[in-house]
Order: structure tokens, then C-alpha cells, then sequence
């Protein structure tokens, strides 16, 4: 029986037999809800350093909350809505995905998106971390959105972590999904394509 890391590692080289393995396990729940706990953490220590930074949203936010304070604010909703969408996300792909022969239940496949959102949210954790990190140390956030404007490396790294993110990510819901739900491929990869989006669409109305 795999350990918590044994099963972070094995999502990012081997998915499928992980999830698979995962389904066995009876701490599965509990095991997805600590990846998720996990990232969730690092994502507000994150914000919390973009706060101490006196960092401005990057893109206007959905919130009615002032963009100067905003960062501050969301020190304490970061973790909340990581977490609400990992539920989101997992109950909108039993129901875009149903159930193929030997199914499982809502908590097995809440357990295997614990891992298949998690583990690619250090794509963009890792970067975000080294900016606010910039910022921390006097770095300019003005003069770097300047620079990130202009065509060069800037725009084509953030556009790219970005996209490897979401790729990633969709991959390995489809694998969650396949594990948890034993659909057929493309109704897994489907349901995952459509998931992935609604994820990112809830996420994105609350973090920035």
C-alpha cells in the first residue's frame, strides 16, 4: 500500500496504475483530500507573500474588493475555494462522465481528483512563487508587466506554463475519471475536457 508522496510521484509518472491503486486503497478520500490540503496551502503562502509585497491583481478581479487590498483578502479564501472546486470539479465529472461497468462511487472519484488537480497546480505555483519572491526583494511589478507585454520570452513563458497546466491538468482528470467511473477512454477524456474548464472557470472568478 502506497504512502501519501508514493502516490504525488506516482501521478506524475504513472496516473493511470496510481489511480487504479488508489481505488484500492481505504484512505483514499482522506490521501486526495491532503493533496489538495497541500497545494491549497502553498497557493495561500503564495498569495500571502504577494500581499506583503503590495502586488495588483494581474487582471482586473470579479470581486467587488478593491484591488490594493485584494491579495490580503484572499489569504482567507484561497484555501476554501480550492477546496470547493475540487468538489465542484469531482461531482461534474460523474455526472458529464456517468458510470461504465463497475463504477464507483462520488468519493472514489473525489479521491483520485484529489491528486489529478493537485499535482499540476505546482506548474503554476513554482512560478508564481519565484515572482512574488521578486517582488519580496524589491523588483519592480510595473516594469516586469511591461516587459511581459512586449514580444520576447516573457509572454511566450507565462502563456506556456499556463497552457502546460491545463493540458496536464485535463490529462490527468481523464485518468482520474477512467479510474474512478471505468468509462470507456473517450467519454473519460470528454468529461475530463469539459471538467478541466469548468475548474478552471470557478477558480479563476475568485483567485488571481
Amino acid at each position: 500500500m502506497a504512502g501519501f508522496w508514493g502516490y504525488l510521484g506516482g501521478t506524475v509518472f504513472r496516473p493511470g496504475r496510481t489511480f487504479d491503486r488508489l481505488m484500492e486503497d481505504p484512505r483514499r478520500l482522506s490521501l486526495g483530500f491532503r493533496a489538495m490540503l497541500l497545494v491549497g496551502v502553498l497557493d495561500t503562502a503564495t498569495v500571502a507573500a504577494f500581499a506583503a509585497a503590495g502586488a495588483l491583481p494581474a487582471a482586473p478581479p470579479f470581486l467587488r474588493i478593491a484591488e490594493v487590498n485584494y491579495y490580503f483578502y484572499e489569504i482567507f479564501f484561497a484555501l476554501p475555494v480550492f477546496l470547493a472546486g475540487w468538489v465542484f470539479a469531482a461531482g461534474f465529472a460523474v455526472l458529464a462522465a456517468g458510470r461504465g461497468t463497475g463504477g464507483g462511487t462520488f468519493e472514489d472519484t473525489l479521491a483520485a481528483f484529489g491528486f489529478a488537480l493537485a499535482v499540476p497546480s505546482f506548474v503554476t505555483w513554482l512560478p508564481e512563487t519565484i515572482f512574488a519572491g521578486y517582488l519580496l526583494s524589491g523588483g519592480s511589478q510595473v516594469e516586469f508587466m511591461d516587459r511581459a507585454a512586449e514580444p520576447g520570452f516573457w509572454p511566450v513563458f507565462i502563456w506556456g506554463y499556463q497552457i502546460a497546466y491545463f493540458v496536464w491538468m485535463t490529462a490527468l482528470v481523464a485518468a482520474a475519471v477512467a479510474a474512478s467511473r471505468r468509462v470507456r477512454r473517450p467519454r473519460a477524456v470528454l468529461s475530463a475536457v469539459l471538467t478541466a474548464v469548468v475548474f478552471m472557470a470557478f477558480e479563476i472568478v475568485f483567485i488571481r
